[in-house]
């Protein structure tokens, strides 16, 4: 065998070990933080803050809210009490509420619901 065909065949055993790795926060979906997504009233956009899966506090930026469904961020992961800011863009409104995700549930989203009290 080759040197060249030896390098060849350890890169590739290596990418192989190394792919579940890789899915490492697929395979967590559900059982160490949520998703979030957020409904509004008054709010036209939203920024989702709280604590991830590794406990580091983490910002979402602002994201749109249209209409009366919810929206999110994908990709990003959070547990315990999560700090909702809704702005309002005419006239400017600023307006805060609190959610509490679950650190485990069957699936990957957790909903918070700012329209029907209309906190946000």
């Amino acid at each position: 065998m080759t040197p060249i065909r030896k390098a060849a065949i350890a890169v590739a055993a290596l990418g192989a070990a190394a792919l579940p790795l890789t899915g490492a926060t697929a395979a967590s979906a559900g059982t160490n933080g949520q998703q979030v997504a957020v409904s509004t009233y008054y709010s036209d956009e939203v920024q989702v803050c709280g604590h991830n899966q590794n406990n580091a506090w983490v910002c979402t930026g602002y994201f749109n809210t249209p209409g009366t469904g919810y929206t999110g961020r994908v990709g990003y992961w959070y547990k315990g009490q999560v700090t909702i800011t809704g702005v309002r863009n005419s006239p400017h409104q600023v307006r805060t509420a609190y959610c509490n995700i679950p650190v485990s549930q069957s699936g990957n989203w957790s909903y918070c619901n700012g329209r029907s009290n209309r906190t946000l």
